[in-house]
């Protein structure tokens, strides 16, 4: 454990006021006292969230009244599940090398610390609430919060398509590595059962047996998917990530925590997306709209030799991927409030309607 608070509890105004104070946020006024709000609300499944409001004993320019800081779940099973698949390792990374030069706005990031012996760590944040709009998981996106999605992702994808196995990239989390397969298909066994028995309401026939037939083979599938056309990944592309407003830049749009973010195969981050986060309804309608505009999007970036055929057949492979947020999330993760319980219910019945309708069980390895 590093020597830092280890949730939002416990900063005090002085360790805040020295870590600011270090990173050049304040000069003059001093911190006289930091309240903290919890903001899980079903959102922090794998961290702790909140908001951190803060007073000075006098005004300074650049001085934040609030920050949000993040820290790992108290939850020993999310937990577990974390440290097994280097989540909070990713988000870190992410903020300290690459989130500057993203062409998705992202929060600022005043401070980062992590320890590598167990994986904890503290991110403050510019807190972005403000004049903004939550994308909403329960509800799912509107076609306009998924037009702007899909756009700011083809640019994030478009930036990087094809740079991310050079320089100093390569140092970053990769999707292909042989033991994040085999740690996500370990898991997927053993949530799989519990996932099928708790929220069978939640998974037609069809998408039981695809379930079932992608246990044996999931490692494969994620090697698979992460070893064709490769690019910098959200990785949790989701409603409940993502803020809306005119003050976000070209897209209107800003992504948040990037945890489950690294190097990977891109329609990974549009399947997630349509098939979470999108309303079965919509999807039915637009699918295929929204994969044509993530596609010229990408064309608009520089992007040559991939196909819109070949962005379609990607696509409905990485529905498949799909099946491990719905199988993890229903398996017997704690998912710490009702909203939560709401969120993997209406996320598991639309993956279970994509998979259905796409028929991509006819895409497993055999």
């Amino acid at each position: 454990m590093g020597d830092w608070p280890n949730n939002a509890a416990a900063v005090d105004a002085e360790w805040l006021d020295g870590v600011l104070r270090r990173n050049g946020v304040l000069s003059g006024a001093k911190i006289a006292g930091v309240a903290a709000a919890d903001l899980g609300l079903g959102v922090g499944i794998m961290g702790e969230v909140s908001r951190l409001s803060i007073d000075y004993d006098k005004a300074e320019a650049g001085g934040p009244p609030s920050l949000i800081s993040k820290f790992p779940t108290a939850d020993p099973t999310n937990l577990g599940v974390a440290r097994a698949l280097s989540f909070y390792p990713r988000e870190v990374a992410f903020y300290t090398k690459l989130a500057q030069y993203s062409p998705i706005r992202t929060p600022r990031l005043f401070h980062a610390e992590l320890d590598m012996a167990d994986h904890s760590f503290v991110l403050l944040l510019e807190d972005m609430g403000g004049a903004t709009i939550l994308g909403d998981q329960v509800a799912g996106l509107t076609p306009a919060q998924a037009e702007a999605a899909i756009t700011a992702i083809g640019r994030l994808h478009g930036a990087w398509w094809g740079k991310v196995d050079t320089g100093g990239m390569d140092a970053l989390f990769d999707f292909a590595n042989p033991q994040y397969g085999a740690a996500v298909q370990a898991g997927y066994q053993g949530f799989l059962v519990p996932a099928l028995s708790n929220f069978a309401d939640c998974y037609s026939d069809y998408t039981k047996k695809t379930a079932e037939g992608l246990a044996p083979v999931a490692a494969r599938v994620i090697k698979d998917l992460a070893s064709g056309a490769r690019t910098f990944l959200h990785g949790d592309y989701r409603a409940d990530n993502l803020l809306f407003g005119p003050g976000l830049g070209d897209d209107g749009i800003a992504a948040v925590d990037w945890q489950i973010s690294g190097r990977g195969g891109p329609l990974y981050d549009v399947a997630y997306l349509i098939c979470n986060s999108v309303p079965t309804a919509y999807r039915q309608q637009a699918e295929k709209v929204l994969l044509r505009r993530y596609h010229d999007t990408l064309l608009q970036m520089g992007v040559e030799g991939f196909t819109y055929d070949d962005c379609w057949e990607a696509y409905r492979f990485a529905v498949l991927c799909g099946l491990f947020v719905a199988v993890f999330t229903t398996g017997g993760m704690d998912l710490g409030n009702q909203r939560g319980l709401e969120m993997v219910r209406a996320v598991a019945r639309r993956v279970d309607a994509a998979v259905t309708e796409l028929q991509v069980g006819d895409l497993l390895p055999r």
